[in-house]
């Protein structure tokens, strides 16, 4: 294969005046008789690699050889690789390079066919590229940074379609204030896709309003509109609920609970009694004398443990409300607080704090 190139003044010459023109790439210098060489035999090694099936191996040695050498035929195998591997933006550029490289009179019959291949592939690569339209709501468009994949885009381009290779592309926005926001897009070819998205304010933020900018036009502070109002001074921030208050409200259901139900036994046997026993009497054929005293144990003891178990179930839920609703703010001094207190020789609650 001929890769010879046109002689170093005339390819400068064209080169300059193709770039004047249609901003082609300008001229370098001349490949010296190595560059050749290398091209070549990377240019033959690569097309055994894609032959093969290894078409990202192929495009490593099409790129080296494409920079050394910079001829239509290494740039077209170049965008040809990039074309197989999905990469149609970067294969429509070196495709375009291609037919814009500078022309030699002598210049082989493999030159000339790469030119008009590379032509048009510019053509059907440009219908197949899809692209993104980006709408952001929930901030002012001078206030948004947004990024695909990882790469800034101009704020003055926003509005409009951005070109992309098809896959998958991450969408990352963020304004001063809001809470970043990340969408992920998969773009089919030739698709046009919308990609919409909100972005939140941080919370316990607000929009600052812009001065001047008012009911009526007036200069002041009052809030534009599509702004929100300035926010309330948010809550100072509570520590959590200390874990002897859900214990003792843990008890204390668990003992209201039961007080329940020793409740419902004593009903039971009040009941009985006065049935069975009226005017607290009981008829000898009846009852004898261990089934009234089973019978009066079973009323006293359910009685006293009705009462026991709902004043300790009493008791534990009104600790458990004042740690809950009297926890000092986070990082701040305690105001007043209610502390359980459980000694061999006394039971009860403690109210301390700062008076």
């Amino acid at each position: 294969m001929n890769l010879l190139r046109p002689r170093a003044s005339r390819a400068v010459g064209i080169a300059l005046a193709v770039l004047s023109v249609t901003g082609a790439l300008p001229a370098r210098a001349e490949p010296s008789a190595a560059d050749r060489q290398t091209a070549r035999t990377l240019l033959i090694e690569g097309r055994k690699k894609r032959d093969a099936g290894d078409v990202a191996g192929a495009r490593e040695d099409f790129q080296a050889a494409h920079a050394l050498v910079r001829a239509p035929t290494t740039g077209l195998d170049l965008a040809r690789a990039d074309e197989a591997l999905g990469r149609l933006i970067e294969a429509r550029e070196t495709a375009y390079e291609v037919v814009h490289l500078p022309l030699g009179s002598d210049e082989p019959s493999a030159f000339t066919q790469a030119r008009a291949t590379a032509a048009a592939m510019v053509e059907q690569l440009e219908a197949r590229i899809p692209s993104l339209l980006l709408r952001v709501e929930g901030a002012a468009p001078d206030q948004l940074e947004a990024r695909v994949d990882g790469q800034p885009i101009p704020r003055a381009a926003l509005p409009y379609p951005r070109k992309l290779n098809p896959g998958r592309h991450e969408v990352v926005v963020t304004a001063p204030g809001f809470q970043t926001a990340r969408r992920e897009v998969t773009l089919k070819q030739a698709e046009r896709a919308p990609v919409e998205v909100r972005i939140l304010l941080v919370p316990g933020r607000s929009i600052e309003p812009k001065a001047g900018v008012g009911t009526g036009g007036n200069v002041g502070t009052d809030v534009g509109e599509g702004q929100l109002p300035p926010a309330d001074t948010p809550a100072e921030p509570r520590a959590p609920v200390p874990v002897w208050a859900w214990t003792a409200g843990g008890v204390g259901l668990a003992a209201l609970a039961g007080g329940v139900v020793f409740a419902v036994d004593h009903a039971a046997a009040r009941a009985q009694v006065e049935e069975e026993c009226p005017g607290t009497v009981c008829v000898r054929g009846v009852h004898d004398f261990e089934s009234m005293e089973a019978l009066r144990a079973r009323w006293n003891r359910s009685l006293g443990l009705s009462v026991t178990l709902g004043a300790v179930g009493l008791a534990g839920v009104g600790v458990a409300l004042g740690g809950i609703l009297l926890r000092p703010g986070a990082g701040g001094e305690r105001a007043a607080s209610i502390v359980p207190v459980v000694t061999p020789t006394a039971r009860g609650v403690v109210w301390q704090g700062v008076f």
